[in-house]
C-alpha cells in the first residue's frame, strides 16, 4: 500500500511540476508544525474512524523523483470536517532524498490511508483525497485545506 501511495504521489508530482500555482517558498527550518483541515463538499459517512496521514517532501527544483515520507501520524475522526496538527521531526530537511540544500525550495504533500468504510480493504467506499478538487500540497506553518471524497 505504501508503494502505491508513493507511486501515486510521484505521478502527481510529475504532473504538477509544470504548475506555476504551487507554493515552493523556502521555509524557515524553525517551522515545527503543520495544520491540516480535512473537508469534503459532500456528506460522507465514517464507519471506521481510524486512519493515517503522511507528509512527504521533495525539492521543488527536481522533477520525476518520488517524494520522501517524513512523517506519519494515526488519527481518529468520526465526521468530516476535522483538523489535524502535525509536529515535524527536528531534522526533517535532512530526511529528504535526494538531499536538499538550505537554499532549495521544498514541496510538501499529504496522503491519506483510511479504510473509512471498515470493510478491511482500501478501495471503493473509502475516503480518499479528492485530486479533482485540489492537489494535496501543503505549506508549513500555515492552515491547509485538503479535500476528500468517497472512492467510487
Amino acid at each position: 500500500m505504501l508503494k502505491l501511495t508513493i507511486s501515486l504521489l510521484a505521478v502527481a508530482l510529475a504532473a504538477s511540476s509544470c504548475s506555476t500555482t504551487l507554493n515552493t517558498k523556502k521555509m524557515h527550518t524553525n517551522t515545527t508544525g503543520l495544520s491540516v483541515k480535512i473537508q469534503s463538499t459532500n456528506a460522507i459517512a465514517v464507519k471506521n474512524p481510524t486512519g493515517k496521514i503522511r507528509l512527504s517532501a521533495v525539492s521543488a527544483q527536481i522533477a520525476d523523483v518520488p517524494a520522501t515520507m517524513i512523517l506519519e501520524k494515526s488519527f481518529t475522526a468520526n465526521q468530516i470536517p476535522f483538523d489535524l496538527k502535525l509536529d515535524l521531526p527536528k531534522n526533517h530537511l535532512k530526511l529528504i532524498q535526494p538531499k536538499v540544500s538550505d537554499a532549495e525550495p521544498i514541496k510538501y504533500y499529504v496522503t491519506l490511508d483510511w479504510d473509512s468504510n471498515g470493510d478491511g480493504e482500501k478501495g471503493k467506499g473509502d475516503i480518499s483525497i479528492d485530486f479533482n478538487k485540489k492537489f494535496p500540497t501543503v505549506v508549513l506553518g500555515q492552515e491547509n485545506e485538503i479535500f476528500v471524497a468517497e472512492s467510487k
